[in-house]
């Protein structure tokens, strides 16, 4: 950018002192209409002004950037018309000189170089914008100084632009941090588990504890992404089915009630003007999730302090106050909140930690649902957040069954299970969690093997991982489907798009189920398609 505008700049030096020496033969009238053609037509604006300052030449892009005419600005001084005022008095500051057309010039001039420098420039309308501008000194034949010429271009585009890049690098450094955190808890875990094996029981179970909050954790991190993943694709969908208020909050404070304490914050709950019979349309578990982001922030940021809850279902609105007496945030932090990668303090998000992103999928998914959300804060003073989201009432009768699960449906080594899974690791995870349903496993390291098992064996279920090599499981569930086996096929994968499972049904597989294994869910899904 810097290079162009300069070589441009230049340029427009020998045009326009060639302007001022002409002679008027008709080669150089033929010249001239193409020199004044050039700075009529390029997209930089061009301000041609006297050794005073005064605006001598005013081009279109000029007037199409900064919304004047060019009868209206020739004859004036260019900083009073079009330049911050106190931009022009810090420059004047590092010069050591007057404020005034000066801070422009005095380098070109006296130095005899082009300067190149971002300016804000102040549009007709008073609205603002970041131009990137390239001043040059003026002088006819004799070296004589006769004006300047002033080359720029709204930068504005760019400069956002380079912001968000800054902001996206932040995030990746941070998310960086979050999993190799996580990675190095659950690999420095395994090692130590590893050790203890023989001697220790008690560590072992300790430490298979504390890897299974670091996947967890890990798993969040890539739910995370994952939504926004679909938000900016504009696949993220909200269901809307009957759901009970009060079982939503009575979740969220169950489960948010041990970081709590680990945190020491004190928190309360009050959902007492929420009917425990009142049911409404809505998504239950996008409905949890903006809750218990909001909460466990509150927490996050509160450590010794109390986070507040309120909520209240009326006139078919739901609002839920959430207020905190943690670190509180500064007025420029609250307007970038819902930003994506924004952080307004990068040690606050280091010590804190998270990918940031939560507060954006939150915001995001309450504008789907339709409702809002209002942000109070003082920094040092804590935070309010007041989520309103109108939730239509339904009676208690359309509410399905609860999906919650408490023990492991056992099969009595009735059934026989493939296993389609390329990774060893998978593999024997899988293996040994069906074992504990009491079903027969055999396994296949990839899509041609799990075909060839297939058509030997009789198989009551096929758990089918997505990418294998030779075939990948949708290849091989078409081969199957075509060569009429009919056995229940399930995806189980770790591509968790809706492309990918509507792949997968498309392909002949009867469901769809996503890694990390979920016990709740995959007993569902054993239920559903194994007779007890």
């Amino acid at each position: 950018m810097t290079v162009i505008l300069v070589a441009f700049s230049l340029a427009c030096i020998g045009y326009i002192a060639y302007l001022h020496s002409r002679n008027g033969s008709h080669r150089d009238s033929i010249r001239t209409r193409a020199i004044e053609a050039i700075i009529e037509t390029t997209r930089y604006g061009v301000i041609e002004t006297d050794v005073n300052g005064i605006i001598l030449i005013f081009n279109p892009a000029a007037e199409k950037m900064l919304g004047y005419q060019a009868e209206e600005i020739i004859g004036k001084v260019t900083p009073a018309v079009i330049h911050a005022h106190d931009e022009v008095i810090a420059r004047a500051m590092e010069l050591g000189i007057e404020p005034g057309f000066d801070v422009f010039v005095k380098n070109p001039r006296e130095k005899r170089e082009v300067e190149t420098r971002e300016w804000t420039y102040i549009r007709k309308d008073k609205s603002t914008f970041t131009s990137f501008l390239s001043i040059s000194a003026l002088r006819d034949g004799s070296d004589r100084l006769i004006g300047y010429v002033g080359v720029f271009e709204d930068i504005t585009h760019l400069k956002e632009w380079q912001q968000a890049q800054k902001m996206k690098d932040e995030f990746l450094a941070n998310v960086s941090h979050e999993l190799r955190t996580q990675l190095n808890a659950v690999m420095g875990l395994s090692k130590l588990i590893e050790a203890e094996v023989e001697s220790n029981p008690e560590k072992i179970k300790e430490y298979a504890h504390d890897i299974h909050l670091s996947g967890k954790h890990l798993l969040d991190i890539v739910n995370e992404l994952l939504d926004f993943s679909k938000i900016q694709a504009g696949k993220f969908q909200i269901e809307k089915m009957p759901l009970s208020l009060k079982k939503v909050f009575k979740d969220c404070y169950a489960i948010l009630l041990s970081s709590a304490k680990e945190k020491c914050v004190t928190l309360h709950c009050n959902h007492q003007q929420i009917d425990e019979e009142q049911y409404v349309e809505g998504d239950e578990i996008r409905l949890k999730q903006v809750i218990n982001n909001i909460i466990s922030n509150a927490i996050k940021f509160s450590e010794n302090g109390i986070v507040d809850i309120y909520a209240q279902y009326q006139d078919q609105i739901l609002v839920v106050v959430i207020k905190d007496n943690g670190i509180g945030m500064n007025e420029e932090v609250v307007k970038n909140l819902f930003k994506p990668f924004y952080q307004g303090d990068g040690s606050i998000t280091r010590k804190f930690g998270g990918t940031g992103l939560g507060l954006t999928i939150s915001k995001n998914i309450i504008d789907m649902m339709e409702g809002f959300i209002e942000v109070e804060s003082e920094a040092k003073k804590g935070s309010t957040f007041r989520l309103t989201i109108p939730l239509k009432p339904v009676n208690r009768k359309e509410n399905p069954v609860s999906r919650t699960i408490t023990t492991l449906q056992k099969f009595g080594q009735r059934y026989h299970v493939l296993v389609a899974e390329d990774n060893p690791v998978n593999q024997l995870v899988l293996e040994q969690i069906l074992y504990k349903f009491e079903l027969n496993v055999t396994k296949a390291t990839n899509g041609k093997e799990a075909f060839d098992l297939a058509l030997k064996n009789k198989f009551d279920l096929i758990l089918m991982d997505m990418q294998m090599p030779e075939i990948d499981g949708m290849q091989s569930t078409r081969m199957l489907r075509e060569h009429g086996v009919l056995v229940p096929i399930i995806a189980f994968t770790a591509n968790a798009y809706q492309d990918d499972r509507n792949a997968c049904l498309e392909s002949g597989m009867n469901d769809f189920i996503t890694k990390p294994v979920d016990l709740d869910t995959l007993n569902t899904i054993l239920k559903k398609y194994l007779k007890a």
